[in-house]
């Protein structure tokens, strides 16, 4: 990845101020010095002096856009990415683009190409950084639509203002250097009064001065230390699913930058269903904030200011940021308003109250509650009215018991039937089947009957005591049930990331674990999902892993694409290609995306705390594949090294091995050619050729082991003469060494073997006892069938014994007091041929001195020939 880029901008009060004028002055200042500049877009606006500046540089052509029958021109930002210029000028930053380009935002462009590594110029107006908006909307009474993320502009290395006073800049309204005709003269009477752009002037200025003193106490934190210069302040504000939520979390964002201070905007969840407006309402403001440079979180309690409070002593904060209200609902007169408990149980936390305001239209009104609108209750008709049908439910079923019980009896059964029935309903259905149980159970079996009044104290008693414990169990009931069912789900969850960190640690291979997370993921959310996984051969994605459930076509895998090569979460939802069908998230290991997870939320917004899990899961997922990956890049690595290591040996052993004989057959020659009778010579080079020989068929046959070629093709053979034909065919190598054959008594004479299998692995032991022990000391070749159906065959020496009997089979191993010769795989060879043969093969010291060498291999066995094996 290139270092990004550079981002200057130039910063207006309002239009007309020369913002891009002065951007094109630099730019033509900085192509006279030689830069390499390209105007990706500029709007003149048909100025003619601030066209004459682009007179000179470089103007990349615009992409066409067709939108409802008609042609729009936008950037060209893969042109411009790949023209790769040293400075781009892009106008208009808070911009939006025409439905279909790849980005919502102009701003979001910017991103792309400081991504990418090009530096950038671009101009905006004050109205549009997102923390400013409101603000400017009051003063004007205009919305402003489009906006700029203030952490966007945290990314700029440089910030300029370009600054005029309002009477200069009505003067150039007067003369139509900003708007021509109708145009300027309503802007003149509207927008551009002299009072607001005072205010919109005070507005840029005060910006620019919280950028400086930033600026300034990074330089002190540079300079000196970090403790001493860093703000301690950390914010937090509370985010429902109002819409009045939006100017609190702008005004927030505002405090944190002229603080230089971190902020949190905290949901908390408690046992209140939302429904599907209001949740995706809440989606979108903890979006925003997120958008703005907030982390968001959502905490479950059970209560909005026990929430608050433990999200903010968890994280550190000073401050907490609320709404507030000029009156109150019905139930803060009854009790303390959320408000002021917060107050009160803050501690050293300091409470800030402001005044919410609609997004882009000024102040909430009077009695809006302001501290977060979930703690408002929300009552359902729905639920009243099957509260209302219990209700009645119970008077009928009670009715007929009348005169066998009392109604002191029917009220306790009328109250279990409260506390049942509120384990189904809404707060509003338990209070409804509350209250119109005891109004029923008065109505029908008190005296007077079929009336509301009450003669007796008794009964007065039991119906406020029946009202009460209804609406206090009734209540209690239905908040244990809803509280239950937000841990549940909060297990659930907590459990299938359990079970997917189980199947990435679990999996035998990467397809398994795709497979597995995919089903896991769809089980969790209940919608349809895909995997691409990363392609080692070109770095690309491969095709949907076939345990996927999603479908994607030709554009969904391009914007997957483009979300495993950039990293970053594209597709609906994000402003990177909003439009797609479905939501696609890098699988982001710690070096590298692995893949891109995708996923179809169907018609609804996914909401933020689903996104949070998804990212969570596509996070995890990432870095288990990185991991398997990397895992599996060290298997191959140490395999490639063995094998290098093994050639190496290799070489080093054959060219020791074949260099005395090539010497013997040399020298032969020679004296063959200078007239010396070859007769006397024959047998040295016999014993060069058996030499090449045995090299080269250990080569053959240590290859042979290797590559499974070897098959055992047995046969009935008789024992004792496989001992004798091994001795015989290892005369040659056993002349200076006694060799003493036996047979255990009792021992078959008949085995199901390999002869010619078995006669190589005893000819490589007989060779290697004869190579490493001394002159005239016996060997000792011996057979038995210690157990039925196993057959032992024992090669002892009398040699110096084993250095490390654990490593004797390990191909190319040499004792350090090794006689010279031979290659290392003879006694590899014999552990070859054993284990083909279903045995095992063991060395070791033996008590009486020397090496021993046991091959146990399991066989049928025979005194006769049988008829048929």
């Amino acid at each position: 990845m290139p270092d990004p880029g550079k981002l200057k901008v130039y910063l207006g009060m309002c239009p007309g101020v020369g913002k891009t004028y002065a951007m094109l002055q630099t730019a033509g200042d900085l192509r006279a010095k030689g830069v390499d500049v390209v105007a990706g877009i500029v709007e003149t606006h048909g100025r003619k002096d601030t066209a004459a500046l682009l007179e000179g540089i470089e103007v990349l052509p615009r992409r066409t856009i067709r939108h409802r029958d008609a042609d729009f021109e936008e950037l060209d930002l893969d042109g411009l990415i790949a023209r790769r210029p040293a400075i781009a000028l892009v106008d208009e930053l808070a911009h939006s683009n025409v439905p279909g380009s790849r980005h919502p935002k102009r701003w979001q462009d910017v991103a792309e190409l400081l991504d990418a590594g090009i530096d950038v110029h671009t101009t905006v107006n004050i109205q549009h950084l997102e923390s400013r908006s409101d603000i400017v909307s009051a003063i004007t009474r205009a919305p402003v639509r489009e906006t700029v993320p203030d952490a966007f502009l945290d990314r700029a290395e440089e910030i300029e203002l370009v600054d005029l006073t309002p009477r200069d800049l009505q003067r150039r309204m007067e003369e139509g250097k900003v708007y021509l005709g109708d145009k300027a003269a309503a802007a003149a009477g509207g927008f551009f009064k002299e009072s607001h752009l005072t205010a919109l002037r005070q507005l840029a200025l005060r910006y620019t001065a919280e950028r400086v003193g930033a600026d300034l106490r990074e330089f002190q934190i540079q300079r000196r230390d970090r403790s001493t210069w860093r703000s301690s302040e950390r914010l937090l504000v509370a985010v429902g699913p109002s819409p009045f939520s939006v100017s609190l979390i702008r005004r927030t964002r505002s405090m944190a930058g002229a603080l230089d201070a971190p902020w949190f905007a905290i949901a908390v969840t408690t046992d209140e269903t939302l429904n599907a407006e209001d949740r995706n309402r809440l989606t979108e403001n903890l979006s925003l904030a997120r958008q703005l440079g907030a982390e968001t979180a959502m905490v479950e309690a059970t209560g909005l200011v026990e929430g608050l409070l433990a999200a903010a002593r968890e994280r550190g904060v000073t401050q907490i940021v609320i709404g507030k209200s000029p009156r109150h609902g019905w139930r803060d007169r009854f009790g303390r308003p959320p408000a002021l408990r917060l107050l009160q149980q803050s501690g050293d936390i300091d409470v800030v109250a402001v005044e919410p305001g609609l997004p882009g239209n000024g102040l909430a009104p009077a009695g809006e509650s302001g501290l977060h609108p979930a703690a408002r209750r929300r009552w359902q008709t729905g639920g009243m009215a099957k509260g209302a049908a219990i209700a009645l439910l119970l008077a009928i079923a009670g009715y007929p018991l009348f005169g066998i019980l009392t109604a002191q009896d029917l009220a306790m059964l009328m109250l279990c039937g409260v506390i049942v029935g509120a384990l189904f309903l809404t707060p509003a259905g338990t209070f409804t089947l509350a209250v119109l149980s005891g109004l029923l159970w008065n109505f029908l079996f008190t005296e007077p009957r079929f009336s509301i009044n009450i003669r007796s104290s008794t009964d007065v008693t039991m119906f406020v005591a029946l009202l009460v414990a209804s609406l206090s169990m009734g209540w209690l009931s239905n908040r244990l049930q809803r509280r239950g069912l937000a841990i549940a789900r909060q297990q659930a969850r907590t459990t299938r990331l359990l079970e997917i960190n189980t199947i990435l640690t679990g999996a035998s291979d990467t397809d398994e674990a795709v497979g597995s997370c995919l089903q896991a993921v769809s089980s969790l959310f209940n919608f349809p999902c895909a995997i691409q996984l990363r392609d080692d051969s070109n770095h690309q994605l491969q095709a949907p892993h076939p345990s996927g459930t999603l479908p994607l076509d030709a554009k969904e895998r391009s914007v997957a694409l483009w979300a495993f090569e950039n990293k970053q979460a594209a597709g609906r939802g994000t402003g990177t290609l909003p439009e797609a069908r479905a939501l696609h998230l890098p699988l982001q290991g710690r070096s590298f995306a692995m893949g891109v997870l995708s996923v179809d939320p169907g018609n609804e917004p996914l909401p933020i705390v689903e996104r949070d899990l998804l990212g969570s899961i596509a996070a995890q997922l990432g870095l288990g594949l990185e991991r398997n990956h990397l895992l599996h890049a060290i298997h191959h690595a140490e395999f490639l090294e063995r094998g290098d290591q093994l050639r190496r040996t290799l070489l080093d052993h054959v060219s020791h091995e074949l260099r005395t004989p090539v010497a013997v057959i040399g020298s032969v020659l020679d004296a063959v050619d200078h007239g010396a009778a070859p007769q006397p010579l024959i047998p040295e080079m016999r014993a060069a050729q058996k030499r090449l020989r045995r090299v080269v068929d250990q080569l053959v046959e240590s290859t042979r082991i290797e590559s499974g070629a070897v098959e055992a093709r047995p046969e009935w053979c008789d024992l004792l003469e496989i001992l004798e034909t091994a001795a015989s065919d290892n005369e040659d190598s056993l002349t200076e060494h006694p060799l003493r054959i036996s047979l255990e008594p009792g021992t078959p004479a008949l085995v199901w073997i390999d002869a010619d299998l078995i006669l190589a692995a005893i000819g490589n032991l007989l060779a290697n006892a004869s190579h490493h022990t001394p002159a005239g000391t016996p060997v000792q070749l011996h057979a038995a069938v210690p157990d039925p159906g196993l057959l032992e065959i024992r090669v002892t020496d009398q040699g110096p014994g084993l250095e490390n009997p654990d490593r004797v089979f390990d191909r190319f191993h040499r004792g350090t007091a090794s006689r010279p010769g031979g290659l290392g795989l003879g006694l590899s060879i014999v552990r070859g041929i054993v284990r083909g043969l279903g045995g095992t093969a063991e060395a070791r010291n033996a008590h009486s001195g020397g090496a021993e060498f046991i091959l146990r291999i399991p066989v049928r066995t025979a005194e006769h020939l049988p008829s048929s094996p």
